[in-house]
């Protein structure tokens, strides 16, 4: 049976596609991002990343009421992702053009983001009304999927994060899903709140739930933790997995999406099993392993792993901290809760998280030296040639390198005139005995140059930041394994994510320690006489009623 009066003809795969476009804008650049700033070399790649929660803390003030008051939903959707999806082209015509500086990107990510944030619940005002009830769920995966997609695309055809065209795919589906909104079911405004009728958008309503001390404890631990969470995470992955030298990173990080899939649909079966409390226990610390995994660098089985484990912290922190406060909250502040655990989560938790990040990013380099490298040919320091893994090559690793494989693809080697390959082991180590380690005779026997993008590396800065790493005195032989030449370019990763480590588990122990289920001795049906401000009730014989 349909939410709405009248069923809308198809549409289940009409409401599909939509979520499929809405969530292939926002992963088009929330993983590649990263990685182009550190090649690109922009400032400010925290606050860039802190544009999408800034709109979900900013744009329901404004846009919220807008929309549910005056115009149907598919409407505002159309016009939102109009303006949104030409400010994402904008920053890609802005970094094509070498003119990209921290204002200008930030204010077009920024208003982005304000546009596409309220789509996301104007969107889903559309599916409940129009889809079957209890199908919703069916039609959210497809975001799931358009996120997976959109990456697949990007590192196959359009360079992955080496270049700024993800802006451009972003844009793009924004621009179609804008037009596509607009033939989507009429789903007309809400109208203005009944008289009495208070709209709380920041869930400030909810505060009262504080003289809970279970409910305090576990909003504080689920809040905090979360800082060094998913905005903290999403500019980490490109720029950790290009620099571990490890394939078609942008690729790679779909494996998030695809175990989101998995653990999203166990979380109904653990929360049955183990209950609330030590789901969300087992998210927060989920969160702290996955970045001590990803703290033994050089170890891509460990990086599988870390990114693997993504659907099970997002699904065991975040949807089971919606279920937990939904459990513990009154049937009147349902609502508030919701939007309050959406404000701190969704919203100040990943501004703070992606803020942070960006000053542990300006800690120095292992090899700072080595790292801003000054070529000649180059207008300010640049980063070092790439250096994959030639176990790899042969292996069905190599797969995971999209871009190559669809290359070899079209340009099989027979009819490619000269390898246009920019890879160390490529140009000075394949040809000989693929072992990982380049020496001075290796370098000696290569090309005089290599060229990557407009940067141009003479064989002599090659032998300069080689002899360096190993320590060697002019005109010595030096050897140089593959491992040490990505330490040396790498940042201090370890030293990134130890205190992320420590932060999260603080909190993990608290909750295991003073957290409460929220099924165990709750009202879920109404609230206490406290919590609605009311005093104790009087008894027809005068008495002050007790429980």
């Amino acid at each position: 049976m349909s939410n709405s009066p009248e069923a809308a003809p198809f549409a289940y795969p009409r409401l599909c596609l939509a979520y499929f476009l809405q969530f292939a804008i926002w992963g088009s650049w929330a993983g590649a991002l990263g990685g182009y700033a550190g090649h690109a070399g922009l400032e400010g790649v925290g606050w860039l990343y802190a544009a999408i929660p800034l709109g979900a803390v900013i744009s329901p003030m404004f846009i919220g009421p807008i929309a549910d008051r005056y115009f149907s939903a598919q409407k505002v959707i159309s016009f939102l992702h109009l303006i949104g999806s030409l400010a994402l082209i904008a920053c890609g015509v802005l970094c094509m053009q070498g003119k990209a500086t921290f204002p200008a990107l930030m204010a077009l990510i920024l208003l982005s983001g304000m546009c596409y944030m309220p789509t996301i619940a104007l969107l889903n005002s559309v599916v409940f009304k129009h889809s079957k009830e209890g199908s919703a769920p069916y039609v959210f995966v497809f975001g799931t999927f358009g996120w997976i997609v959109v990456n697949l695309f990007i590192a196959a055809f359009l360079g992955g994060a080496e270049t700024p065209n993800f802006f451009f795919a972003g844009g793009g589906c924004g621009l179609l899903l804008a037009l596509y909104a607009l033939t989507l079911p009429d789903t007309p405004p809400k109208g203005a709140p009944a008289v009495g009728e208070k709209s709380d958008l920041l869930g400030l309503g909810a505060l009262k739930l504080f003289k809970d001390p279970g409910f305090a404890i576990f909003v504080l631990c689920a809040f905090l933790a979360s800082i060094l969470a998913c905005n903290f995470y999403f500019p980490f992955q490109v720029p950790y997995l290009s620099e571990q030298g490890y394939p078609s990173p942008v690729a790679l990080t779909t494996l998030n999406q695809f175990s989101e899939l998995f653990f999203m649909s166990l979380l109904p079966f653990a929360i049955a099993v183990i209950g609330l409390k030590w789901v969300v226990v087992l998210g927060i610390g989920s969160w702290a392993l996955r970045y001590f995994l990803f703290m033994q660098t050089g170890s891509f089985g460990f990086a599988v792993g870390g990114l693997f484990l993504h659907g099970f912290a997002y699904s065991f922190l975040y949807a089971a901290s919606y279920m937990y406060a939904d459990k513990k909250a009154p049937a009147e502040l349902k609502a508030s809760v919701q939007s309050l655990m959406a404000f701190l989560l969704l919203g100040v938790g990943q501004v703070l998280g992606s803020v942070i990040f960006g000053e542990f990013m300006k800690m120095e380099t292992n090899a700072p030296d080595v790292k801003n490298m000054a070529v000649a040919s180059a207008e300010k320091p640049v980063g070092l040639p790439g250096w994959t893994d030639a176990k790899m090559v042969d292996s069905s690793w190599k797969y995971l390198d999209l871009a190559g494989t669809v290359q070899g693809i079209m340009n099989p080697p027979e009819k490619t005139a000269e390898p246009a390959s920019t890879l160390l082991n490529d140009l000075y180590d394949y040809d000989t005995n693929k072992d990982n380690t380049l020496t001075a005779e290796e370098i000696a026997a290569g090309p005089d140059s290599i060229k990557i993008g407009d940067t141009v590396y003479a064989r002599a800065d090659i032998d300069t930041v080689l002899r360096s790493i190993a320590k060697a005195a002019p005109e010595a032989g030096y050897s140089v394994e593959r491992g040490k030449y990505l330490e040396a370019k790498a940042h201090k990763w370890k030293q990134i994510l130890f205190p992320a480590v420590i932060w999260i588990s603080i909190f993990f122990v608290i909750f295991v320690i003073f957290g409460k289920d929220p099924e165990k001795g709750a009202k879920d049906a109404e609230p206490s006489e406290e919590l609605r401000g009311e005093g104790p009730k009087e008894d027809p014989a005068g008495e002050a009623a007790t429980e």
